[in-house]
This record gives structure tokens, C-alpha cells and sequence, in this order.
């Protein structure tokens, strides 16, 4: 429906259009407040956060936060002043983010499909979001560590500093550990080391059963300890190594 069409329509009819939109835009990810705020911008052409909570019917204390997520999900831009004022990215080009984002996760669940399963059985990847919690995760791999342990990766000062201690009682444990590093990386004594450039992710595998593959900032990772997908996991880590 274009602006023409909407002009003919009696505030009813307006306010049936304006809740249809709202349920379709949380049906594609939005929260209820970033339905409003969109809407609200869209309908307006532009508006400070004030004039958008008051529009969009949402509370002023939440306004900015509802904006600056918009802004991060690039629906929104904002240009400097005081008060900001936001602008809504047009919605043909939000509509084409979507579809390219869509078509690129489609295509990646249809490399994916399959690999996650043995004989029949759904197995599961799990997703730790946030570096404390995946730095824990990485600790709790190396605390039941009985044999081998394997870590990988760039930027391993975190994880190495985070787990040092961890890594010595492994040792001690009689565990066999292996670091694979960047040249110039400092590792804890008394571990297998291998140098290596232009690793692109933070590998950990415990005891052939367990596997984390992480994000080099650590901010999300993915974590596994079903055997057939660890196995294929450390087969081809060790072909890149």
C-alpha cells in the first residue's frame, strides 16, 4: 500500500493497517517496542527520541534504547544535534536486507543439514553467547580433561591467562596438552607447542569426546561433545595444523 492508497483510508482503517504491520514486523524479529519505534519513524519521516515515544506509544526512559538497537539492526540512522534526530532507513531497503539475510541463512542450513545427526538420532551444537560464559565453558573442558587436551587459535592470551591454572593441574593430571599459537603467543610450561599464523577461530578439544570452536573474541561460541562430530572435527583440524 503506497501513500496515495494510505491517505483514502479513515483512522480506522489507518489503525487496522498500523496493527497489522506491528504484528508482522515481530513476527520477523522485532520486539514490540521496535515495531512502534519503526513505525513511528516511518509514519513521521523523522523524529527526535521524545517525538518518536510520544508517536509510537512507547515510554520516553525507553526510547533511546529502542533507537539505538534499531540503529544496530541498521533500521534506523541518526544524524548529530541536540536533541538527535532519527531517521528510518526506507523500508524497500530494510525489505532487501532481510530477504539477503534470510537467502544467506538458508543456504547455510542447507550445507549444514544432516551433519548434525548420527544413525538417525538428532544430535545437538550448543551456542554459549558472551565471553565470561564461554571462557567458563573452556574451563570446565579443561577441568575434565583425562588424556588429551587441544587448544588453537589466535589471540589465545584470554583463554591461556583465564585457564593457566587449569592448564598446570591437567599437566599434573597427566594430561597431554598441546597449544597450537601464534609465533610471538606466551604459553604455559610444560605443554606440546606448534606455532602457526592466520588461524581464524579458538579451537579446544578434550579427550577426543569434547569440541569448542569460538569466535577470536570469545563473544560466542559453539560447543559439542557428541563423539562422530568431534572426531570429524579434530580430523580436519589436525589436516589444517
Amino acid at each position: 500500500m503506497n501513500v496515495a492508497d494510505l491517505l483514502m483510508l479513515d483512522e480506522g482503517e489507518i489503525n487496522v493497517e498500523k496493527e497489522e504491520i506491528l504484528s508482522l514486523l515481530k513476527r520477523i524479529g522485532f520486539t514490540d517496542y521496535e515495531s512502534r519505534a519503526y513505525l513511528g519513524l516511518v509514519m513521521r519521516s523523522h523524529g527526535t527520541a521524545e517525538e518518536v515515544a510520544d508517536v509510537a506509544d512507547i515510554p520516553r526512559t525507553s526510547a533511546y534504547k529502542v533507537l539505538e538497537s534499531l540503529q544496530r539492526r541498521e533500521m534506523v540512522v541518526s544524524r548529530g544535534g541536540r536533541p538527535t534526530v532519527y531517521y528510518p532507513v526506507p523500508p524497500r531497503e530494510v525489505r532487501e536486507k532481510l530477504l539477503a539475510d534470510a537467502e544467506r541463512a538458508l543456504h547455510k542450513l542447507e550445507r549444514l543439514q544432516g551433519t548434525l545427526s548420527e544413525r538417525g538420532v538428532p544430535q545437538l551444537v550448543y551456542t554459549i553467547v558472551g565471553k565470561d560464559r564461554v571462557l567458563a565453558k573452556v574451563g570446565d573442558m579443561i577441568d575434565s580433561a583425562t588424556s588429551t587436551l587441544l587448544v588453537s587459535g589466535p589471540a589465545l592470551r584470554d583463554v591461556l591467562q583465564d585457564s593457566s591454572g587449569r592448564i598446570a593441574n591437567a599437566v599434573k593430571r597427566g594430561v597431554a596438552v598441546k597449544v597450537v599459537a601464534e609465533p610471538t603467543a606466551k604459553v604455559p610450561d610444560n605443554v606440546e607447542v606448534m606455532r602457526k599464523q592466520d588461524m581464524v577461530a579458538i579451537d579446544v578439544i578434550v579427550d577426543s569426546e569434547q569440541a569448542l570452536l569460538s569466535s577470536p573474541d570469545l563473544s560466542i561460541c559453539g560447543y559439542t561433545d557428541n563423539p562422530f562430530l568431534v572426531a570429524h572435527f579434530e580430523y580436519f583440524l589436525n589436516l589444517s595444523s
